[in-house]
């Protein structure tokens, strides 16, 4: 099911107009959306890996924040500006090299604020690596 907002080519040219460069490095890809969360894929990025083969928490996190950021403006009717203001992550067992996949919730959308759930988990695998929670600020209300 679609969500009635913006479509995946309209979130990747949000991605390529709003966000920096090295986020746009991430390469993260919109792959389903609906009324409730979205699913992104990442593939394998030699550049967010340290040594032993595990994919660095910092790159971790902000793939948390930015599919969550995605996934919100899929959800709206409109673009929203918006600013995290809360992220609490847990680390749950290691992210080895290869293709992710992200997992979002929404568990809350108000005029005001916006909290979503991520999970990160290797493409096929049902044990999850990183679950974050992101709370987010809108800069102003929606119109209307």
């Amino acid at each position: 099911m679609a969500a009635a907002g913006l479509n995946h080519e309209e979130l990747k040219a949000f991605l390529a107009e709003a966000f920096a460069p090295w986020v746009q490095q991430l390469n993260i890809e919109p792959m389903e959306t609906t009324s409730t969360g979205a699913i992104f894929t990442i593939p394998e990025n030699a550049d967010l890996v340290r040594i032993g083969g595990v994919i660095c928490g910092q790159a971790l996190a902000a793939i948390s924040d930015t599919a969550a950021i995605l996934t919100l403006m899929a959800h709206n009717a409109e673009r929203r500006i918006m600013t995290t203001v809360d992220m609490t992550n847990h680390f749950i067992r290691p992210a080895m090299t290869g293709d992710l996949e992200a997992t979002v919730t929404i568990l809350s959308n108000g005029r005001r604020m916006a909290t979503a759930r991520i999970d990160i988990r290797a493409v096929g695998s049902p044990k999850i690596c990183a679950a974050t929670t992101c709370g987010f600020a809108y800069v102003e209300a929606p119109s209307g």
